[in-house]
């Protein structure tokens, strides 16, 4: 496991109050048997111990433990089980694409206009 970010949300949920039981608990609750993580299981990730990744069924019961949205889920399992973060610089990447493409569609419907009153203007004359 890498930096234990899912760990550390599990423990500021024990911090508030929120009892292991308690999250297996509200994991079936949510997920079904299917969806339930254990009391165990919740104990070992708090304390920063080998434990698999939830499976993807288990993603709404522990956004509802964590108090958080289902992506965030996402996102903590994907960087302490897989060491994959969001990247900023991806980020920053798809605004400059999204950029360019908007300005070059601003150009093309510049130009389709000039080019339809171009005819219009053609066609009366």
């Amino acid at each position: 496991m890498s930096d234990n970010v899912f760990s550390r949300e599990v423990q500021r949920r024990t911090s508030e109050g929120m009892s292991y039981a308690q999250m297996e608990a509200m994991t079936r609750k949510i997920g079904g048997k299917e969806g339930t993580l254990t009391a165990a299981w919740w104990n070992k990730v708090a304390l920063g111990e080998s434990a698999p990744p939830p499976e993807p069924k288990c993603i709404p019961g522990v956004a509802g433990v964590l108090e958080v949205h289902d992506r965030d889920v996402a996102l903590l399992i994907c960087e302490q089980w897989y060491e994959v973060r969001p990247d900023d610089s991806i980020r920053e990447l798809m605004e400059r694409v999204v950029d360019k493409a908007e300005s070059w569609l601003r150009s093309s419907i510049s130009s389709l206009r000039e080019r339809h009153r171009s005819s219009v203007n053609g066609a009366e004359g």
